[in-house]
Parts: structure tokens; C-alpha cells; sequence
């Protein structure tokens, strides 16, 4: 079983234990059904930024009588294990030494710009 459902069933065998219904709840935190249900079933993502989910958990946690340390560490270290990897940290993969020779580019520029000159010239004096 993942984190984020082990906090969800955490969290609705609280609030069976206690015999309230999730309308209840969701009337005494003031928010939808549609959250508890959302955190119950461990599905943090729905709730928005993790920032609404740390404090519905929270707030919810309060309400049960839960250990908030319990319940908000579990959801970070969740939150830390699905963290994007740094990737700053990764290596620069450019070969060492010198950087690579320009003077081909330049010179094929340069000789772009003389082709185009004289076809103009050409043309200029064919009229």
C-alpha cells in the first residue's frame, strides 16, 4: 500500500471510530465533500497545490484527534520521495578544452554575403 493511501485510511478509520459521516466532517471543516473524500482515499493530487493538501490534512488530522506530526510528516516525506531530481547537480557533459572553430561559419557567411552581392550586381547591370 503507497504513503498517500496509508494516510487516507488512516484518517477515515479516525473519523469511523469516532461514528461521524463525512457530511459531518466536511461541515465542521467548512469544505466539500468532495475534499474528505479526496484525502480518505489518498488522492492528495486532486486537492490542488501540495500547500491547500498540507492543510486539509492538518485540519482534518486536528479534528480526529490525530498526531499531526504523524500525518503531516508522512505526507512530506511523500512529497519528497516524488520530488523532481535536481538537476543542477548533474555534470557538465561538454567535452574539456578549447571551444570549437568558428572561422568555417565566418567563412561561409562571408562568401554567402559575396554570392548574393555580385548576383545583385548582375542584375543591376542587365536592366
Amino acid at each position: 500500500m503507497s504513503d498517500a493511501a496509508a494516510i487516507g485510511r488512516q484518517l477515515l478509520a479516525a473519523r469511523e471510530r469516532q461514528e461521524l459521516s463525512i457530511a459531518e466532517v466536511a461541515a465542521s471543516l467548512r469544505v466539500d465533500l468532495a475534499v474528505i473524500e479526496a484525502l480518505e482515499a489518498g488522492r492528495f493530487f486532486a486537492l490542488g497545490a501540495p500547500v491547500f493538501a498540507r492543510g486539509y490534512l492538518r485540519h482534518y488530522a486536528e479534528l480526529l484527534g490525530e498526531p499531526l506530526e504523524e500525518v503531516t510528516g508522512r505526507y512530506q516525506t511523500l512529497l519528497e520521495s516524488a520530488a523532481s531530481p535536481d538537476i543542477t547537480a548533474v555534470p557538465n557533459l561538454a567535452p574539456a578544452g578549447r571551444p570549437p572553430a568558428r572561422w568555417p561559419v565566418v567563412v561561409v557567411a562571408c562568401t554567402l554575403v559575396l554570392l548574393v552581392l555580385i548576383w545583385w550586381a548582375m542584375g543591376v547591370k542587365a536592366a
